[in-house]
């Protein structure tokens, strides 16, 4: 989810739209919000496959793939470059581009393939393709949450559309992810004191 969201909305950057404003036409959105239904659903039957462990009477549709995992958090990785990235955009730049920051099914097809491809070079197994991708997907979970970070602190202190360059945008975008990783690192040391070196099933 998170290393589809960084790739796509590099691909949004560099196709000129990096600081569009503009929601999705509906029926893309529409798509986008179906992408994270889709992880959802999946999601939701691989919880119920997991107490039906322990519980019979819990009914699961079909055992969970990690394959499929990786397929619905791609999708999604999609859907919040789409609705978050305009999210953001609004919040942080001066300049009024309220284009959609994906305008059409043709910009869909590309963000599905750079998906494509980020599956197969996972699921190839190659060392040489998994260690950046490991790096890449490391670095996406506080850059994302950094994100959603920034729109906060710019509402919470007016501070919204004041970037003019990237340079600009820096200190918030830094403040975001140092936030980003103290939220984190508060999470791994809650499930440390309530599991300890417990491994989850």
């Amino acid at each position: 989810m998170y290393v589809g969201f960084l790739a796509v909305w590099a691909y949004l950057t560099v196709i000129g739209r990096g600081r569009a404003k503009g929601m999705p036409p509906a029926p893309i959105l529409v798509t986008l919000i179906l992408f994270v239904g889709a992880m959802g659903f999946d999601g939701v039957n691989a919880f119920a496959y997991d107490l039906h462990k322990n519980l019979p009477q819990i009914p699961y549709l079909y055992e969970p793939r990690l394959q499929l995992r990786l397929a619905t958090g791609l999708l999604t990785g999609i859907a919040f470059a789409g609705i978050l990235s305009p999210i953001v955009n609004f919040s942080l730049w001066r300049a009024n581009d309220n284009r959609p920051i994906i305008e059409n099914w043709k910009q869909v097809l590309a963000a599905l393939a750079i998906s494509a491809v980020l599956y197969i070079a996972n699921e190839s197994r190659l060392g040489i393709l998994l260690y950046p991708l490991a790096i890449v997907t490391s670095a996406s979970v506080p850059i994302l949450v950094g994100l959603i970070n920034l729109v906060f602190l710019l509402s919470l202190f007016r501070q919204e559309s004041l970037a003019n360059t990237w340079f600009d945008a820096l200190n918030p975008f830094a403040a975001g992810v140092f936030l980003a990783l103290i939220e984190l690192g508060g999470l791994s040391l809650m499930r440390y004191a309530v599991l300890g070196t417990t491994i989850l099933p």
